[in-house]
């Protein structure tokens, strides 16, 4: 009995030394598949921060593309203005004005939005007095908007230079509350002027 005592303490060490070997091999295991998968979340990690660092230099790309399609379209609608102009004072012949002995003093200008019956009364009232002195004060019309009545209203007149201005740049001002209209007069006025 002392023997079959003995045999099964060396099966049952057997046994153990087994399961403490595959215990071994599991753990090894274990820990190359945990270093493999935090390998694998490093990469992911890796990879979702070079996607969004992508997706963001697109998006900046695609505002770059939009602001110079805005700016070529308004580099556009201003060269179309420009060409109106040089053909409308082509047609008045503004060149006879300048070429004349006398040289004008200053400029009449008329600044209007969308009151072509305004502008009507207005322009009479001035052509009553303005006749006398036109080649020392020429007279313009310079509308600020794209109201299709004043500027058919403005074109009808041989004597006066029409311009239209289209400003689609915001208006900063000084102090909050302050008109935007008035900004945008002094800048039409010094455009004129200096133009």
């Amino acid at each position: 009995m002392a023997r079959n005592y003995c045999d099964v303490r060396l099966l049952l060490l057997a046994a153990a030394a087994a399961f403490i070997f595959i215990q071994i091999r599991l753990f090894s295991s274990q820990s190359q598949y945990a270093e493999r998968l935090a390998s694998a979340v490093e990469s992911e990690s890796q990879c979702t921060s070079q996607t969004r660092l992508l997706i963001d230099q697109i998006s900046m790309q695609q505002e770059k593309i939009v602001s110079l399609e805005e700016a070529k379209k308004l580099q556009d609608e201003e060269n179309a203005q420009l060409k109106t102009l040089v053909r409308d004072l082509g047609r008045k012949g503004l060149q006879g004005l300048i070429s004349k002995i006398e040289v004008p003093v200053a400029a009449v200008v008329v600044m209007a939005c969308n009151r072509p019956d305004y502008l009507e009364r207005t322009i009479a009232s001035i052509l009553k007095y303005q006749t006398a002195v036109a080649s020392k004060f020429p007279l313009f019309i310079s509308q600020d908007g794209t109201n299709p009545d004043v500027k058919n209203k403005a074109l009808g007149y041989n004597q006066i230079v029409y311009m239209q201005h289209l400003d689609f740049e915001p208006v900063h001002t000084e102090r909050p509350g302050e008109i935007i209209a008035y900004y945008k007069i002094a800048s039409k006025t010094l455009q004129v002027g200096l133009g």
